[in-house]
């Protein structure tokens, strides 16, 4: 396998939206004026910026500002050179890991294709397309002029959050369309890596593993499914297997093959010596063994793949419980977790900004507080492999959201279905080896929104009845899991379980309406509410708290630091509904009085108390199998912008107080 990235320094250039296709590619590359420089993986509000065109739009109201880069389309241009060998291979892909969103890819003038899904790569067969020396241009725009113009319009206030009715009809990140915790930044982009690869010989298709264990045995099964690219010969070779454990010494295994035509399957199943197993963070270790996969042809290597991966099972426990209701417990090992977490979001609302220090800072804070898992929200994106290496690192339990949040999606269209059953087999395939995936989930609260939000009153056998999504949920994402990773627990939604999805004595609950939600502020703002809850896993519940000063004075002007300013209500939480200067009240002061850095320490206060506090009473149930609780995961443990909002790691990686709240409860 040869393969060369093309991240880097790009060139981008803005037309109307009406420029495009062939046309609109001669009318691009002919004009040399308005070329600016773009960087891959990237996003064009931060190309925008750096241009001195933009201002950063995550400050101050700067994002309102931000809107119209959706309005035109974007073109991006790169020249590379390949090699006379690599244009022998059989085989010859481009490849692009994201691209946000309504993508049309050129090279050397000829359209390759499209794409319409941000969240999982697109390969092109570049061969024969391929020369020594190069051009590519892919056209980004962000993706509405897909939708229906009646769902374009509908709610289309643009200066209100949500207010894009057909953000559901596209697989696009959909709080780029704003939440209650963030302003509207539709992202565009090429957002993740490029690449050219070629093959030639025979190559994977797919690999995967599956440890089982018996006792204090462990048997590691590995399937390879392999590719004979010869379009009519079959051919000779070897696969080999090589298993690296964290101490001792290697183990390797070949299997030589005559590969037919296509594809065909070949088997491992290796016993491990001495096995190491991994656990959570805080009830044991995290060993990771490596597995190296390689195909040979006549004696060279045609291709390779790695993973690192953990030897545990993993199981969910629904068992009735003698009072009434189920459990819902993760077990590892055979082993109880109690699930102590937060719900986790994109780590910037322009998500290319991400980066792997970022991501090891916050899954280290996670680690260091004593926490278990993270349940990356429906809303967001399937995150990046550093993520989840570090996950594995750190024994942090990862519920995956399967990308669909608060809303009805259109599963009545064939089409729709067909993309996201390809989407779910290429996550599954990407993500599956990694140990500290717990559990994959349909959706966020559209089971709920089922049965209380949009059919509310109707019966099973009203003809209105809104599916909404179920077919989804209940068939595509539960076959796909079940074909591609059998011993991993799928759930349907959250919440889910029980006679109502929302249930307080069957699966998950999201525990909202009975506290920081509850219209009476009294509720929200005292800690003994918590002792209420009886729900069997809390899988969202919420305090709003401020940042710390420091923090404030980043992504407000000084003439905005105060309370009542446009810019410092716009960067609250709308859910904040005045309980913290309330909780000030009735906890500490009169918030009148006080200076804003009073203020600001009060109200984090405020919210460390009822953290730790709210986590204490879950744990208190753990042993109590007549009122058995086992999670408690608060939303939300990281954010996307600076804000007063929900979490106790801001948005600059500066830790609240409730933190240490959290840390301390959890220990």
């Amino acid at each position: 396998m040869y393969a060369f990235s093309l991240d880097g320094t790009w060139r981008v250039r803005e037309t109307a939206l009406s420029c495009q296709g062939t046309v609109g590619l001669a009318k691009v590359l002919g004009a040399r004026a308005g070329w600016m420089r773009a960087e891959v993986p990237g996003e064009i509000h931060l190309d925008l910026v750096r241009a001195g065109r933009m201002g950063e739009p995550l400050v101050s109201l700067n994002a309102k500002k931000s809107r119209w880069p959706e309005r035109r389309a974007w073109w991006f241009s790169k020249t590379f050179e390949v090699s006379e060998s690599f244009l022998g291979h059989e085989r010859q892909q481009l490849i692009f890991d994201g691209l946000d969103l309504y993508a049309q890819v050129f090279l050397n003038g000829e359209f390759l294709g499209e794409a319409r899904n941000a969240f999982v790569p697109h390969v092109f067969d570049v061969r024969n397309r391929l020369k020594k020396r190069n051009r590519l241009v892919v056209r980004l725009t962000a993706g509405e002029e897909l939708v229906d113009e009646a769902l374009r319009l509908k709610g289309a206030d643009r200066k209100k959050r949500q207010r894009f009715a057909g953000i559901s009809h596209l697989r696009k990140p959909q709080f780029t369309y704003g939440w209650d915790w963030v302003d509207v930044l539709p992202n565009i982009g090429i957002w993740r890596g490029v690449r050219i690869e070629a093959h030639s010989g025979i190559t994977f298709h797919d690999v995967s593993c599956a440890p089982r264990l018996s006792g204090a045995t462990v048997r590691l099964e590995v399937s390879a499914v392999v590719e004979n690219l010869h379009p009519w010969s079959e051919r000779f070779g070897n696969v080999e297997l090589t298993i690296t454990p964290p101490k001792g010494k290697p183990l390797r295994r070949t299997r030589k093959l005559m590969a037919q035509v296509g594809r065909c399957e070949v088997r491992f199943d290796v016993d491990i010596p001495h096995p190491q197993l991994w656990w959570p963070n805080g009830m044991g270790e995290q060993p990771l063994y490596r597995v190296t996969v390689r195909t040979l042809h006549n004696g060279s290597e045609c291709d390779r793949r790695e993973l690192n991966i953990g030897l545990r099972t993993i199981e969910l426990d629904r068992s009735a419980i003698s009072s009434g209701g189920s459990r819902f417990c993760i077990k590892v090992n055979g082993q109880d977790v109690f699930c102590k977490g937060g719900n986790w979001i994109p780590a910037d609302a322009i998500i290319a900004r991400v980066n792997k220090p970022k991501y090891e800072t916050l899954i280290a804070d996670a680690k260091n507080a004593h926490l278990n898992m993270l349940r990356i929200w429906g809303g967001g994106v399937y995150e990046s492999p550093d993520f989840y290496d570090a996950c594995d690192r750190a024994g942090i339990l990862v519920w995956q959201d399967f990308m669909f949040a608060c809303a009805q999606y259109p599963d009545d269209d064939p089409e729709f279905r067909n993309v996201i059953r390809a989407e779910a087999e290429s996550v599954v395939r990407a993500l599956r080896h990694h140990p500290s995936i717990a559990l994959w989930c349909g959706n966020n609260e559209n089971v709920w929104g089922f049965a209380d939000w949009w059919n509310k009153g109707k019966d099973i056998g009203d003809k209105d009845l809104s599916t909404g999504g179920s077919i989804l949920y209940n068939h595509i994402l539960p076959d796909v899991c079940r074909a591609l990773d059998p011993e991993r627990p799928y759930w349907p939604g959250s919440p889910f379980g029980g006679e109502s999805p929302n249930s307080e004595t069957d699966g998950d609950c999201h525990w909202w309406g009975q506290g920081t939600m509850n219209k009476d502020m009294n509720r929200r703002i005292r800690h003994e509410v918590y002792d209420e809850c009886i729900s069997r896993f809390v899988s969202e519940y919420g305090v709003i708290g401020y940042c710390h000063l420091e923090s404030v004075r980043e992504y407000l002007k000084p003439e905005e630091l105060r309370v009542d300013s446009h810019a410092w209500k716009e960067h609250t939480n709308v859910f904040e509904k005045q309980t913290i200067p309330a909780a000030i009240e009735y906890h500490y002061a009169d918030v009148h009085a006080l200076t804003i850095e009073e203020c600001i320490l009060y109200g984090q206060m405020f919210q460390a108390n009822l953290y730790g506090r709210s986590i204490e009473a879950l744990r208190f149930r753990k042993h109590d199998r007549r009122d058995d609780c086992q999670g408690a995961l608060i939303w939300m443990y990281n954010d996307c912008w600076g804000e007063t909002g929900w979490t106790p790691v801001d948005y600059y990686l500066r830790r609240k107080p409730s933190y240490y709240w959290i840390r301390n409860a959890c220990e």
